[in-house]
């Protein structure tokens, strides 16, 4: 992308870590992009702000380095930018419609509420799942099976496009592509609750206190992406994109503990996170680029 003015958007930062070691690095390796590139994280929480802010400036990250702002149904409050849109577990936990079939007819799954507590209702497929995406769904599921429609995330990336005017969008999260999740999840879809480290689907119990999430589609945010002018640079297993980085030479080139070593390996096992996590990567008024992370691993060295 030249040498122009690089931002780098990243959506929720949680506690910061993320945005502290792309800065340090960058800091440390490409001082002179340092010195021309600039920092958002879209946070709307106050508690996460101050945490991130203070984590920032303990490597002495000023405020004209790196800038929070929010992000509504009206979109993002800043200008268009030159850079990337990251987000590393985002849109899993974007609000989705719940569907199923029962009685070879697709409906959507409500929720109401009594005096016994919360509990589930079939009805008529709500408008604003598309006729495409009622068409698209039938066409995979079978008698009880479920599954979840995520236009949240269709709407975040059509934000997203109009505020990139040249770069990337990253996406990085659990997930895989239509016929993927629907090959590998069984009947009841992907909703999943995450409390202390557990699994469940307990979706109207500890309301608040644990995560709810589904799997990110990657064929929708494709298609979804090329409709708003954002062409598929690549789509990959977390592992190839760690390894086609370069983490095994890091690895091998530092001396850190087992306990260090194991976490990090983690990131790229197939049975950890390296194949459950995707990565995809979109670019926008970009001439066929060439992203190391995306290149064939017969081309490495071991």
């Amino acid at each position: 992308m030249g040498k122009a003015p690089f931002t780098i958007v990243e959506m929720g930062a949680n506690r910061g870590w993320l945005c502290h070691d792309i800065i340090q690095s960058t800091m440390k390796e490409y001082p002179e992009f340092y010195a021309n590139f600039h920092y958002i994280i879209v946070e709307s929480n106050p508690y996460a702000r101050e945490k991130q802010r203070l984590l920032l400036e303990s490597i002495h990250v000023t405020d004209k380095k790196v800038s929070w702002h929010t992000y509504s149904e009206e979109g993002f409050p800043f200008d268009g930018i030159q850079g990337c849109f990251l987000s590393n577990e985002f849109v899993d936990a974007l609000p989705v419609h719940r569907l199923r079939v029962k009685n070879k007819v697709l409906k959507e799954i409500y929720v109401s509420y009594n005096d016994s507590g919360f509990f589930e209702i079939d009805d008529e497929v709500s408008p604003d799942v598309s006729k495409q995406y009622i068409e698209t769904f039938q066409m995979h599921l079978n008698e009880g099976q479920g599954c979840e429609v995520n236009l949240s995330a269709a709407e975040w990336l059509r934000h997203v496009s109009e505020k990139l005017l040249k770069g990337f969008v990253l996406t990085i999260d659990y997930g895989d592509t239509t016929d993927g999740i629907y090959r590998e999840n069984g009947s009841n879809g992907t909703l999943r609750c995450f409390y202390k480290h557990t699994v469940n689907q307990n979706y109207y119990e500890r309301l608040g206190e644990q995560d709810i999430t589904a799997h990110v589609d990657f064929t929708n945010l494709m298609n979804t992406g090329k409709s708003l002018g954002l062409e598929v640079t690549g789509f990959t297993k977390q592992s190839h994109f760690l390894i086609a980085l370069g983490i095994l030479e890091n690895l091998n080139n530092t001396k850190k503990d087992i306990e260090t070593i194991l976490k990090v390996k983690n990131l790229f096992h197939p049975e950890g996170m390296g194949d459950i996590f995707k990565v995809l990567i979109q670019h926008k008024n970009i001439e066929l680029p060439q992203l190391i992370g995306l290149r064939s691993l017969h081309s490495l060295t071991m």
